[in-house]
Order: C-alpha cells, then structure tokens, then sequence
C-alpha cells in the first residue's frame, strides 16, 4: 500500500528568535588547530542555508558577509571535524577545530546488504523529484540506524551533492534525517511497515550553495528558470506572502478550519530586531490554494475567473500552536507546523539558498 506523505520540516539552523539582516557587516576570524595552535589553511567557512561562504588563507584568516543576524557558521576542513557556532554578532571569532578520528573496520555480507537497503530507502525519502539531475558524490558517509518505528541517518562528514536542475553544488552536515509513520498528519506513531497512515521526514541539518553557473555558463538561464519554478508556490512563497500580509496577489487563497476563524494568525513581535515577525497559526488546519500561469507564476485571486489559462494546486497546514518566526525575505530558522499536499518537499537536495530572490 503506498503511503501518504503527511510533512516535511527543514531546519537549516537551529531556533533563534531574533533576526535582522546584516546591512553589510563584516564578520571576520581564525581557524586554527586546537591541539597545535597552528593556522588552518583552505579551511571552508560558510553561513548555513546560504551561498556565502569562502576559504581561509595560509594564516587560517577568513572574512565573511552574513545576510542575515543571528545565522549559523559552519567551518568545514576535510582533516578535521566539522565545527557549528550560532552567530548573533560580528564580533571577531578565534575558531579552534578537532582533527577527525578515522574508523576502519570490515564489513559482513550482511552488513553490506543491510547498508543498500538503508541507502535505496534514503535516496528514496531524501530526493524523491528530478533524482536524474541530481547526484550525491560520496554517500560512504551517511549512517543508518533503523528500528521497527523509525529510519535515521546522519553525516560522518559533510554530505557533497551536485544538483544540475537547480544549478548548485551542496555540501550538507546532517545532523539527523528521519522518518516515521504516523495515524495521520497530527495522529500517533505506528511502526514503519505498518501498511497504513502517512510517512513524516523531518531534516535537521547545515546547507552551503555553490552556483554552477561559473563552471556552466551557458545554463544559466535554465537553472534560473527552474529555480523560479521551485519558489513560486512553495512553503517559502507562503511565508513571503504571509510576512507581506499579501496572500491575495500572491495567487494564494486560504480556507480556515474551524471555518470561523478569521483571522487565522496572530503577530507576536519578532522580538528586538524589527526585520523578522514572529508569528502563532490559532485554527486546527489551514487550505491553501495556490493559482498560477504558465509560468508558474502568481496569478491573484481577483483575476483567477478572467483569464482562459489559469492552474491551480492546493496543501493543507496543521499547526502545533508553537509560534515561528518569519524572516523578510520569506525564510524561517524553524518551522513549527506541518504541510501536506502541493507545498510539502519533495526533495531536500532540491531546496533553494535561503538568500535566493527570484529575478
């Protein structure tokens, strides 16, 4: 029997409250080795879920733009063990990394058995569109562990993914990916082979963007096309639409349950800085129904019975009555409600840097 697939929650950080944009403060640092005291060069540094990163010089020095305040930075050295700090200033940084500690040891038949089934059911749930534009270079440092209620997997290294429908190179620290079977979108937890309910994934983890453009100039255009493709009516969208309080010309229209609550939302303040809202979804489900052209893109909802080609795709929100915050440019460090239907993600290897706009 297949299954439905209730939700998607994508945590690129973990909860911060407050946010604003860095209106072009500089965040600088070093990385040395914490055992030596010696520099590190051609250490990676980037802000999670963006395309800003770079490399240290042979001092182990690095400068950095953040867009946004507080964000997550990542240092990344394949000698080393990855380092995570959540940043909500631009105060200069000494970085100090461990260096890895390698494993080896023999695997059993059986054991190799086990991981391909553990592999087939990862790619299976962790890209489940467009899997022939995208390809994971080195999966050997994915670790499963599954049980009769649950699959989890994790990076013993950054995960390297090359995703030519979007145009990226992405390298992911996972921190756990999940999947669970529950008696509908906010019902219990049945075992995994159950035969019946619908699967939940839930990612928490760390993404860096590398645009292919500078390596694959004359898809450009496409990757641009396809990337405008995958916002308009996403989650993300929504959250636009939702902090801009301009649901309507966004091509979405919303139904309420219980049918009576208007408004749906409360606004709680996105805490001392003023670029972020924070807000608290009050109804037991919401519809949303986005309408769009050709192109995929909005078409507002006063225009929706004039217009001889207009399409339509729709998702249910069921809120856990936690607050979430939104930032201005549509982005959330932690989504606390779950999705089903058009808007849920379909593949986390094709999810959009938080600082992309669409052009």
């Amino acid at each position: 029997m297949k299954l439905n697939r209730f939700c998607i929650v994508l945590l690129f950080f973990l909860a911060v409250t407050s946010v604003a944009f860095s209106q072009g403060q500089i965040l600088s640092g070093r990385v040395i080795d914490t055992e030596t005291g010696e520099p590190i060069h051609n250490t990676e540094i980037f802000i999670s879920g963006t395309t800003v990163g770079c490399t240290t010089d042979a001092l182990g020095q690095f400068s950095i733009k953040p867009p946004f305040l507080p964000c997550i930075l990542i240092a990344n050295h394949v000698s080393y063990e990855a380092y995570v700090k959540p940043i909500d200033s631009t105060n200069n940084l000494m970085i100090e990394l461990q260096p890895s500690v390698y494993r080896i040891g023999g695997v059993s038949v059986a054991g190799k058995d086990r991981r391909k089934r553990n592999l087939r059911f990862f790619y299976a749930h962790f890209i489940r569109e467009n899997q022939h534009d995208i390809q994971i270079l080195n999966d050997s440092v994915l670790v499963f562990e599954r049980d009769d209620m649950s699959f989890k997997a994790h990076c013993s290294d950054p995960l390297l993914i090359e995703n030519d429908f979007l145009g990226y190179r992405i390298t992911v620290i996972i921190d756990e990916f999940s999947v669970t079977v529950h008696d509908g979108p906010t019902g219990e937890q049945l075992p995994l082979n159950s035969g019946r309910g619908g699967e939940i994934s839930n990612l928490k983890g760390y993404f860096y963007y590398e645009p292919l453009e500078e390596s694959i100039k004359d898809k450009s255009e496409i990757f641009e096309e396809n990337r405008r493709s995958a916002y308009y009516g996403s989650y993300r969208h929504f959250l636009k639409a939702l902090y801009d309080a301009d649901f309507s010309d966004q091509g979405f229209a919303l139904e309420p349950f219980p049918k009576d609550s208007i408004p749906f939302y409360q606004i709680k303040g996105g805490g001392a800085l003023l670029d972020a809202k924070q807000y608290l979804i009050n109804v037991d489900s919401l519809h949303v129904t986005y309408y769009f052209d050709n192109d995929q893109k909005p078409v507002p909802e006063k225009y929706v019975n004039t217009l001889n080609y207009v399409f339509r795709r729709g998702s249910a929100i069921y809120p856990t009555k936690q607050a979430f915050v939104v930032r201005k440019n549509g982005t959330s460090p932690k989504l606390t409600f779950t999705i089903r239907g058009a808007m849920t993600i379909k593949n986390f290897a094709n999810s959009l840097p938080e600082d992309y706009t669409p052009e």
